[in-house]
């Protein structure tokens, strides 16, 4: 029997089949590179968007000649010990008063005496126009516990645990009782997180957002290429990371799509009409967007105030009285007028 034996035993793999192989194995660890370079940038966007550097209170009401206790309350639901201030309203008389309280809520990466925006002495200002003053370090910022900056997501569980504070919490002046009514007043992201949080607590019955974000969004897909210098395409990658390692979804934190449930609640929103001239802050079309949005719904009632000659967040340096006089008015109308004395 004559046995064949093939002719291709001992030969070498065709040529082209290497080639196939050398491709493979190059697209493989090129696909490998490029992944783990997404998603080194995508921790690092979302570190730098989460992390914010805590700084004190630069003074306290005392330094103006202000009474003012401190306060230490809970956040609502996850119970951050959160540090505070509660400066008493001052009566013509010089009666003190605890009848009407506004929670004053700062920006971005500052705290309760917020010296860019005017928040300290704006604070003494209303109390000596007869309105008590709840001011607090938010979340990670201030004197309060470090945490995550999410944009008003979960800070709007600071205001709401400064409510539950006002309403059940220990007196911080036994003599003058409960607040009768309580109001807020926020900047920038503060007046973000305020209307997030008013949406869900009937309790606070009137607002002032000054420099509000209608959408974080936006702002986010601006500013993280540009202040970061990385390519626009990380962007997305960074918040997917934000959101898998802190929890924070950035798609749906936007104040715009909660303002309306605010109503019949007044609504008083304050905006510098040369915001975002250097296209860092919040564009003017913000106020139009929550205004529009707030009035969409029955029985709003919604002010506007565009401020001339005011950039982010500084309608209170460049009014002045006049700007105190307005939340004045806008409160009393609110919440009524104090009868402590009467």
């Amino acid at each position: 029997m004559i046995t064949q034996t093939s002719s291709h035993v001992g030969q070498k793999p065709p040529a082209i089949g290497r080639g196939w192989r050398r491709l493979v194995a190059t697209f493989l660890t090129v696909s490998v590179v490029v992944t783990s370079c997404f998603s080194v940038v995508s921790l690092y966007i979302a570190i730098q968007i989460q992390v914010v550097k805590q700084t004190p209170p630069y003074a306290t009401p005392a330094s103006l000649g202000a009474q003012y206790r401190d306060v230490t309350f809970p956040s609502r639901d996850d119970h951050l010990q959160l540090q505070g201030w509660f400066i008493p309203g001052v009566l013509p008389t010089g009666q003190l008063t605890a009848q009407r309280v506004i929670i004053m809520v700062h920006g971005n990466g500052n705290n309760r005496a917020e010296k860019s925006s005017g928040l300290l002495k704006l604070s003494v200002d209303l109390a000596r126009r007869g309105f008590a003053v709840l001011a607090y370090d938010s979340r990670g910022a201030g004197q309060s516990p470090p945490a995550a900056r999410s944009f008003g997501l979960f800070e709007q569980r600071d205001v709401l645990g400064a409510v539950d504070f006002l309403r059940t919490g220990p007196l911080p002046y036994p003599a003058l009782g409960r607040p009768r009514a309580i109001a807020g007043w926020g900047v920038s992201l503060g007046a973000a997180t305020l209307i997030l949080a008013a949406a869900q607590e009937p309790a606070i019955r009137a607002i002032v957002s000054d420099s509000a974000f209608a959408d974080i969004l936006p702002l986010l897909e601006r500013d993280i290429p540009a202040q970061g210098h990385i390519p626009s395409l990380f962007t997305p990658g960074g918040l997917l990371a934000a959101q898998v390692l802190y929890g924070v979804d950035y798609y749906h934190t936007a104040p715009v799509a909660v303002i309306a449930s605010i109503a019949p609640r007044p609504i008083l929103l304050i905006q510098g009409a040369n915001d975002n001239e250097n296209h860092t802050d919040t564009p003017v079309t913000n106020l139009f967007t929550l205004a529009a949005a707030a009035r969409s719904a029955p029985g709003a009632h919604v002010q506007t105030w565009l401020v001339p000659g005011a950039t982010h967040a500084q309608a209170y340096h460049v009014e002045g009285t006049a700007y105190v006089d307005q939340l004045v008015a806008f409160y009393t109308a609110a919440l009524g007028a104090d009868t402590s004395a009467s």
